[in-house]
């Protein structure tokens, strides 16, 4: 290996210009990403997995579609309504 052509290869790797069989696939590219839907339909980001199971245990969400994973945020209730009195109570 010449010095003309030896050098450049390093360069090249440390720019990022590495060919696609070098490259390491990232964790969204994989499979790694559950779908979320809104409360409304509406199609969000997905999110990890983890987050998902969060959102699942604090009863924020439910699980619609197994493959591909889907899980649809619950609209969000109100407690508000029951801890602030009503006029009646006053009158």
């Amino acid at each position: 290996m010449s010095e003309a052509t030896g050098l450049h290869l390093d360069t090249e790797k440390a720019a990022g210009n590495r060919p696609a069989s070098c490259r390491v696939p990232s964790r969204r590219t994989n499979g790694v990403a559950v779908q979320v839907v809104a409360s409304d339909g509406q199609l969000l980001n997905p999110c990890h997995p983890a987050r998902a199971r969060e959102l699942i245990r604090k009863q924020r969400a439910i699980c619609i579609g197994r493959q591909p994973y889907t899980i649809r945020l619950l609209p969000p209730h109100s407690d508000d309504a029951e801890t602030v009195p009503s006029q009646q109570d006053y009158s």
